[in-house]
């Protein structure tokens, strides 16, 4: 479970840098262009080599998690889903690059495919901050009764 839950923190900090640098791009020009500017560093280049090896870690993690059926919440299942969601469409943007018909484009889904998947696994990691908080405060409200002073 630790490598589902700090691998997802990791590539959704990673999806949350790339998407800073594609969706404005994509929304304001219809394309994700490689660029010499500092910045393409920074929010894209470096979270994108961290990511998604991460990515392809957790999703193998999940995988064995899912055979050996540990995955028997909400939120672990949208953790594992979201990985193995990402490095399926990773995989199809792979397979696009490689077959004669390429279109040009596969930049552009490689890296919206990314964050998509990642927009899953940050719904499972919202999800599992609120079972924690709620598995913390329910010790404290298990018994609304003060306790009874007792005489010395």
């Amino acid at each position: 479970m630790r490598i589902l839950v700090g691998g997802s923190w990791i590539t959704v900090s990673c999806a949350l840098l790339t998407a800073l640098w594609s969706v404005p791009q994509f929304l304001a020009t219809g394309t994700v262009t490689l660029s010499s500017h500092p910045l393409f560093v920074i929010l894209f280049l470096f979270p994108a080599q961290i990511g998604v090896p991460v990515c392809l870690l957790v999703a193998l993690n999940s995988v064995l998690l899912l055979s050996r059926g540990r995955l028997v919440t909400s939120p672990r299942r949208f953790l594992a889903g979201g990985q193995i969601l990402t490095v399926a469409l990773l995989g199809i943007c792979a397979l696009l690059l490689v077959l004669p018909t390429t279109f040009g484009r596969e930049f552009i889904v490689m890296a919206l495919a990314f964050q998509v998947g990642q927009v899953v696994v940050a719904v499972g990691l919202g999800l599992h901050l609120l079972r924690r908080r709620r598995f913390r405060r329910r010790p404290e409200t298990a018994d609304p009764t003060p306790p009874v002073p007792t005489d010395p």
